[in-house]
């Protein structure tokens, strides 16, 4: 018998003491968004979304991470989208950290740059979808299909839209400083020749703040039967009001950076009036796509998110990068970040992906309504 011997409650209770267990391994991974509190091309309501999907992505796969052994450790850094700047540096910064990985901002030209500033650290954006995203796979992703397949959607909803050969024509107005807003009205150019549509012409803007009435005169010129305005929101809403009070019977079709009916400065504008179009995205409504993944229907049980719900695409993507995320760190136990970068490659491109395809919404009546799904392919990750 050995000299001292330990009590057997005693060695059970050291066993199975907390204090001797192996702590969880830290997982930092770094949001990076065009969020600042002084940027006024997204709203305050939209952040708190962004802050709020962010927290309850991490509550919601803490319990099984940790099972797995291992602890997400968010950090978010919001900038000033015009400051652009700030994604290349806040990336840089995350990568010299050591960063696990980082969770790139919606925008393709924010995103890019931030591909530039950590080009070895494993990223994921939540809505980006220029064609040159698309090439940047398997260490760089988006939740979200391709500009070609948005406008894809798009140009076939014109088709569908127009009531006679004649009015199968469109004027494009585009933000020359949006990178994703150029390449979608590229790619809708080329998918509308396909269809035999005919282009009128085309105007761009920079900035904000683009002289509307001069834009309105333009498009009046060329008489068209639809206006494609693919900018975000604060732009569409300026040029969409200034041309419909030229041209009240003209339809415009947007791309996703309209918003809906809760983020954007489109809906419900007095300056949009009852101008009528079609926007397509992503995402379906949030209830809807909540139901579609395994990390969403967990969010739907009672009890399960002290009362917040994401209620917007942003909110649907971050969930679905939780997920994406605890699958790998639980399917391959990466000791380091190193490892992780490794998996990341090799299962990224299935755990990071978007079940929801393209969606049409209608803007009637100064609402943005969810009008259905467009059928268009897969999505852009296999």
């Amino acid at each position: 018998m050995s000299p001292n011997p330990v009590p057997f409650y005693l060695a059970l209770l050291l066993i199975s003491s907390p204090v001797l267990a192996k702590p969880p391994t830290q997982v930092a991974i770094s949001f990076i968004e065009a969020l600042s509190p002084r940027d006024t091309t997204s709203s305050e309501t939209f952040r708190a979304e962004f802050t709020s999907s962010v927290e309850l992505g991490r509550n919601l796969t803490a319990t099984s991470l940790r099972k797995c052994g291992f602890e997400i450790k968010p950090t978010l850094h919001l900038f000033d989208a015009n400051d652009q700047l700030q994604a290349f540096e806040r990336a840089k910064d995350a990568q010299t950290a050591g960063h696990w990985m980082i969770v790139g901002p919606r925008r393709s030209n924010h995103y890019l740059l931030v591909v530039k500033g950590a080009p070895e650290t494993p990223s994921v954006s939540i809505m980006a979808s220029s064609s040159e995203v698309e090439k940047l796979a398997p260490l760089h992703l988006s939740v979200y299909p391709s500009n070609g397949m948005l406008a894809s959607g798009a140009a076939n909803v014109l088709q569908e839209l127009a009531q006679s050969k004649s009015s199968r024509n469109y004027f494009s107005v585009v933000s020359a400083d949006c990178h994703a807003c150029t390449d979608f009205s590229e790619q809708f150019d080329r998918e509308a020749g396909r269809l035999r549509l005919t282009k009128l012409g085309q105007q761009t803007v920079v900035g904000d703040s683009p002289d509307p009435a001069a834009i309105a005169a333009a498009v009046a010129s060329a008489k068209p039967s639809f206006v494609l305005l693919p900018n975000y929101s604060k732009v569409s809403a300026l040029l969409m009001g200034a041309i419909h009070a030229r041209l009240p019977d003209v339809r415009f079709i947007g791309g996703d950076g309209w918003g809906d009916q809760k983020f954007g400065f489109v809906e419900r504008n007095p300056a949009v009036q009852d101008a009528p179009g079609v926007t397509v995205r992503g995402f379906p409504p949030a209830n809807l796509g909540l139901a579609t993944f395994a990390l969403g229907r967990r969010a739907l049980k009672p009890g399960k998110t002290a009362g917040f719900i994401p209620s917007s695409g942003a909110g649907l993507a971050i969930l679905r990068v939780f997920e994406g995320l605890e699958r790998i760190l639980c399917d391959h136990k990466p000791p380091t970040a190193s490892a992780f970068k490794t998996s990341f490659e090799r299962n990224g491109p299935k755990q990071f992906t978007a079940p929801w395809g393209v969606n049409a919404y209608q803007l009637r009546s100064g609402e943005i309504r969810f009008w259905k799904r467009l059928r268009t392919g897969s999505t852009r990750n296999p």
